[in-house]
């Protein structure tokens, strides 16, 4: 029986692993022409790994473009996005989940629609009140329209509710606050899903591209999208080994982001759903 189900199980990976690779594959591509330097990059018939590892391309690439700008702006308006994110999340979800209030049904309601509304449709009103504002072109004219999220809301809301209430009661009867049960309790019994959250707001604040070409003006405020974007229009001539150097160093945070949580990505996107 152990030998039958060893072979179920390699028989059932190898098939996983086939749309694995699809995917895969064109990273691969683009960081093999990312070291490919010459008539090395069109040589026919094309090779997906290069000769050597050459790095000119990378060089040539921060010397085309200030690139650790775009890669410095990005991170901090992902970073702020996420953390903003996460803590209107935590704080919404647990009230919804936890406290009994008038309307409380009627306000999950509202969140959860704000999930089905396009996010083009609110660039003109958002753009109108950070232009009062004098919001345009600044971090803040990148962060605070992302502050919140439905789907944030959301998943945490189905972890909390599965928190025993017993627990609560315990820690309200030895002094501790709503506030100090939340996160000293609550929030690290839900770190699968305050994780996941985390990933996925980063990684969507990080390929953000409509929002910040409306909303920034000068080079110095772009992120990795529109820069990489701007690199390409401008360079069209370029080497393309040059071009995918740029893209990936712009790309590489946010895949370095999941392969370290994606664990707990995983773990919380299923539990909530096995939970909800």
């Amino acid at each position: 029986m152990a030998s039958a189900e060893s072979r179920r199980r390699a028989a059932v990976t190898a098939f996983l692993l086939i749309p694995a690779l699809l995917q895969l594959f064109p990273l691969f591509y683009l960081l093999g022409l990312s070291f490919k330097i010459g008539g090395e990059v069109m040589a026919y018939p094309p090779r997906l790994l290069p000769r050597a590892l050459d790095w000119t391309n990378y060089s040539l690439a921060l010397k085309a473009a200030p690139l650790w700008r775009f890669l410095l702006n990005s991170v901090i308006v992902s970073t702020a996005i996420t953390a903003l994110q996460v803590l209107t999340s935590i704080l919404a979800a647990y009230a919804l989940a936890r406290l009994e209030f008038a309307g409380r049904g009627l306000a999950f309601g509202f969140i959860m629609a704000t999930m089905l509304v396009p996010g083009e449709i609110t660039i003109i009103p958002n753009y109108f009140a950070l232009a009062r504002l004098g919001w345009i072109d600044t971090y803040a004219g990148l962060v605070v329209p992302f502050a919140s999220s439905g789907f944030g809301v959301f998943l945490l809301y189905q972890f909390f509710r599965t928190i025993p209430k017993e627990l609560e009661e315990a820690a309200m009867l030895d002094g501790a606050s709503r506030l100090r049960f939340l996160f000293q309790i609550a929030v690290p019994l839900s770190a699968p899903a305050v994780t996941a959250l985390a990933v996925y707001a980063f990684v969507n604040a990080w390929n953000m591209y409509l929002w910040p070409l409306v909303i920034t003006q000068s080079t110095s405020m772009q992120t990795a999208q529109i820069g990489l974007g701007m690199f390409r229009s401008q360079n069209e001539s370029m080497n393309w080994g040059v071009i995918m150097a740029a893209t990936a160093m712009l790309i590489s945070p946010t895949i370095l982001l999941f392969v370290a949580a994606q664990r707990q990505f995983v773990r919380g996107l299923t539990t909530s759903g096995l939970k909800g």
